[in-house]
Formats: C-alpha cells, sequence, structure tokens
C-alpha cells in the first residue's frame, strides 16, 4: 500500500511539474514605465549629516542619456561625477563613467528604483541602501 501512494505521489508530482513548466503563467505586473522626458534637468538632493553637516548632491539628466553632478559637504565640492543613464520600466541605472573619486567597479553601475516623479519632485529607493529619497527640481 505505501509502494503504491508513494507512486501516486510521483505521478502527481510530475504532472504538476509539466502543468508549470507547459501551461502559461500570467504576467508579472510590471511596474509602471516612467516618462522619460520628466526626468530630464536638474536635481536636488539635501541632507544633514550629524557630523559633516551640510551635504548636498545637484545633478542633471539630459535628453542624450547622459547625467553630471556635484557633491558639496558645507559648500565644498567633494566629487564630482558624470556617466550614462538607462530606464527600463522605473528601474533608473547609473553606469558612471567618470568620476574625481575613484570608484570600485561594484560601485560603478547602480539602479534605483522610481516610485514617483512630479514636476517637482522625484522619489526613488536606492538600490545600494535601500532608502527612500525625494529630490527637489531646480528651476533654471
Amino acid at each position: 500500500m505505501i509502494t503504491g501512494c508513494a507512486t501516486n505521489v510521483r505521478l502527481l508530482a510530475g504532472i504538476l511539474l509539466l502543468a508549470v513548466t507547459w501551461l502559461p503563467w500570467p504576467a508579472a505586473a510590471d511596474s509602471a514605465a516612467i516618462d522619460t522626458s520628466r526626468l530630464y534637468g536638474t536635481w536636488l538632493a539635501q541632507e544633514s549629516h550629524p557630523e559633516r553637516g551640510k551635504i548636498e548632491t545637484v545633478f542633471t539628466i539630459f535628453e542624450d542619456r547622459t547625467f553630471s553632478g556635484t557633491m558639496t559637504i558645507n559648500n565644498d565640492v567633494v566629487w564630482t561625477y558624470g556617466g550614462k543613464w538607462t530606464l527600463a520600466g522605473n528601474r533608473l541605472t547609473w553606469h558612471y563613467t567618470r568620476s574625481s573619486l575613484t570608484l570600485h567597479e561594484a560601485h560603478k553601475t547602480e539602479t534605483d528604483e522610481i516610485l514617483s516623479v512630479s514636476d517637482d519632485t522625484l522619489t526613488y529607493r536606492s538600490g545600494s541602501r535601500g532608502s527612500v529619497n525625494t529630490l527637489q527640481r531646480l528651476q533654471h
């Protein structure tokens, strides 16, 4: 009796495996695509660090799929950078091609998840830190 039961279980497992393999699965809910043109412009991130003081990052996202920016601490420039960007759905990937600081290979590409973008703000989840940040659009 146990042998017959084990055979039935194996047969059922085989049928389920075939069903999983051959039956079409519903498409996963794709994250809403971001209108690329809403990203273009200059953005500001500000934070206050208890030991370092005021940290500001200003960067520009260009239509030609490049970006450039600077980071200042207490108004002193500590980092300049630039590169190329790609967008897939709501995933924005930064490919750093130049940096005034040495970047390890693992940090030359970063991907963030855009949560929302409006005329004034861009909210994203950092792929490297997991934190949610909101940037302010600078008007020129």
